[in-house]
């Protein structure tokens, strides 16, 4: 089968740890001021805690606009100005309380400002329209002729219209040593707020292609075998997005209450 051709987003994974990095500081700060600011080498009282929180907001913002924007130059530029204001403050520390602590700081938020800069030099070269969605593609091995699947899949209608509605394009082939037909369906993935939305929808198991790694393993079953192979712990069959709701074993006492 012709492998089609890939959109790359003009986000890469860096720059999305770096919008996630940002949060996740960010909601630090903001929790727990006066423990960050100890971290530092700050006293964590008075004016230290407001500015610490203060920057917790900056980072928060900064993260978001990172995840949501497709081509996020400017909130990348932005976390350099900020990696500037942070060495600058950490520099007044370091001069007032000297302390080790807060030259390791230092040396953390260097290290960081060079992937920022790396980051924001790539984004500001990118030209054109900003690509926000990326092709994904899920696929299935059916042991079974390729006529017999595609008339299957003619009957299928709840999962063609689904196929449909996500404007997806569904594709057949001979797998390789004669194991059947490939069933592939390539989308576009461009959820709303970016990254943020994409997340959020993984995690609750909303997202297609969670949806459709199921929906293809329950066809497969019914063309090779007539039924979906269930069970007392998943009377629906086996579904990914179960998984996100599983919880630790308990004992069956606990487990009652």
């Amino acid at each position: 089968m012709a492998t089609p051709e890939i959109r790359r987003r003009d986000k890469d994974s860096l720059t999305q740890f770096l919008g996630w990095f940002s949060i996740g500081l960010g909601g630090a700060q903001l929790l727990a001021p006066k423990a960050m600011c100890r971290i530092v080498g700050a006293s964590g009282e008075g004016a230290s805690r407001v500015v610490m929180r203060m920057l917790g907001v900056r980072e928060l913002t900064q993260g978001v606009g990172i995840l949501v924007r497709p081509r996020p130059a400017a909130w990348v530029w932005s976390r350099v100005a900020g990696d500037g204001l942070d060495l600058s403050l950490l520099l007044l520390t370091v001069v007032k309380n000297r302390r080790a602590r807060t030259v390791f700081a230092i040396v953390n938020v260097a290290a960081v400002t060079v992937p920022d800069v790396l980051e924001g030099l790539d984004l500001s070269r990118r030209k054109g329209e900003p690509r926000e969605g990326m092709l994904v593609r899920k696929a299935v091995t059916i042991n079974r002729p390729r006529e017999e699947v595609e008339q299957a899949w003619a009957g299928a209608g709840e999962l063609r219209e689904k196929v449909l509605d996500a404007q997806a394009q569904v594709s057949f082939a001979d797998a390789p040593g004669g194991r059947g037909t490939e069933l592939a369906v390539d989308f576009e993935e461009a959820p709303p707020a970016g990254d943020l939305g994409a997340a959020a929808l993984k995690l609750t198991g909303r997202d297609l292609a969670t949806e459709l790694s199921d929906d293809l393993r329950r066809f497969k079953q019914l063309v090779e075998t007539g039924e979906i192979v269930r069970s007392d712990s998943t009377p629906e069959g086996h579904l990914l997005a179960g998984h996100v709701r599983q919880r630790p074993a308990q004992p069956l006492e606990e487990a009652v209450r």
